[in-house]
């Protein structure tokens, strides 16, 4: 990948390989030529670029609608996933971020000598050990994941073009994630979707250093883990922002706000996102809390259930439990009661899932009673059940409930608890 300038220009790219290779470059193939044992290839581009790439290989073909995947013939193993990947990108990128402006969209895989990929306008290249090669499971297609996540550069570091400053990187990483986990849910449903959110919360969580960490705001590259942050925590911090200011007023503001920038010759930080994004929030001063605490300062909840316990009254169980925010920052979470499997296997006989919940706001180090009533007897407690809150240590994030038996089975609960709601 070679950046050339600092604002945006056409291309025009002629290069000769040996027979037998094809070249990929960004842009549309405007000519092929072949002689004395030797393939000239010509690339234009259709609309202004800030970078290109040139790649050449021995490729076999996967076409889709607007999309193809030039591939070594015998890496078929995770092709599907990955079309379905770079044409659901395509088409639902387009409908949220607004429309891709290039013709094409290609992927070019290449050997394995260095396991990353870059999402280049029009041209996507992905070594052959991060995708082609990768064990996908069918609740986990990390080929899938990989694929969509370089789509999404071509709007958020193709279309929308970062400035080289603190935190603007987030711009182009985290909103990728966030893209990801949009598409995933979307094409691929919310099983995969959370073990997307799971995967990349843990990649964060195992790999931070708590006492070098550096807001979103202040991220440079400088310090190690400064990449997991990007990414990972950067992208999560825009999926709770999501739910914060909601689903559709989001897309309008991530559209509008790419509009504004795609065809400047200015770049925007981060700070320039945020205030954009401002406009779109129901409630503004939630907003402002919510962007103080987690673009310019450094908090991860970690919650903790304890003294969970089920009584029958009357039709009904009612759980009573303490919760407690043992991290930092200040977040609503949902506490849910729940029995059998969340995504039930039917073949394998699984219980299917039961669910009751309730909300609680908890500060660092504040603990708060919860009440939920539930119309099945609960087996746990969990923190987050829908993922939508960052915090470390997941896995304690729930507890097993003690159901009580007998006599004292049914006592009132005490006053200043929480209730669930209807």
């Amino acid at each position: 990948m070679l950046p050339l300038a600092e604002t945006w220009f056409d291309t025009r790219i002629r290069v000769t390989v040996p027979e037998g290779f094809r070249v990929n470059a960004t842009g549309v193939l405007e000519r092929e030529t072949a002689g004395d044992g030797r393939r000239t290839f010509t690339y234009v581009t259709d609309r202004p670029v800030h970078l290109f790439n040139v790649v050449a290989g021995r490729w076999a073909e996967r076409r889709g609608a607007g999309v193809t995947i030039y591939h070594h013939p015998t890496h078929t193993y995770n092709l599907d996933g990955m079309m379905q990947a770079l044409s659901g990108s395509r088409r639902w990128y387009s409908e949220w971020f607004g429309p891709y402006p290039w013709r094409e969209l290609r992927l070019s895989e290449f050997p394995a000598l260095r396991n990353y990929a870059q999402g280049s306008p029009t041209n996507i290249t992905f070594s052959e050990g991060i995708g082609f090669l990768t064990k996908s499971e069918p609740r986990a297609d990390a080929a899938f994941w990989v694929t969509a996540h370089e789509a999404a550069h071509q709007w958020w570091g193709n279309i929308l073009v970062p400035a080289d400053r603190p935190g603007a990187v987030v711009l182009s990483e985290g909103m990728a994630h966030l893209s990801t986990a949009l598409l995933i849910g979307q094409v691929k449903g919310l099983e995969q979707q959370q073990a997307f959110l799971r995967q990349i919360e843990d990649q964060y969580a195992n790999t931070r250093q708590a006492d070098s960490e550096r807001p979103l705001t202040r991220i440079d590259g400088a310090r190690a883990g400064d990449g997991r942050i990007v990414y990972d925590k950067g992208g999560w911090t825009a999926w709770m922002m999501l739910k914060l200011v909601g689903r559709e007023p989001m897309l309008r503001g991530l559209r509008d706000f790419i509009a504004a920038w795609r065809d400047s010759r200015d770049h925007p930080v981060l700070q320039d996102y945020l205030a954009h994004m401002r406009r779109y929030a129901p409630d503004t001063t939630a907003y402002d809390a919510f962007v103080k605490q987690w673009y310019w300062e450094v908090v991860v909840p970690e919650y903790r259930l304890s003294g969970a316990r089920a009584a029958r009254r009357g039709d009904a169980w009612e759980v009573r439990a303490t919760v407690r925010n043992a991290g930092t920052g200040r977040m609503p979470v949902e506490v849910a009661a729940v029995r059998g499997v969340r995504f039930a296997d039917a073949k394998q006989k699984e219980e299917p899932w039961h669910v009751a919940r309730t909300t609680v706001v908890l500060g660092p180090k504040e603990a708060k009673q919860v009440v939920i009533r539930c119309g099945f007897e609960p087996e746990r407690l969990v923190a987050d059940p829908d993922f939508e809150v960052l915090q470390l240590e997941r896995p304690k994030a729930t507890a097993k409930v003690e159901v009580e038996k007998g006599p004292r089975a049914g006592l009132p609960a005490r006053a200043g608890s929480i209730r669930a709601r209807g």
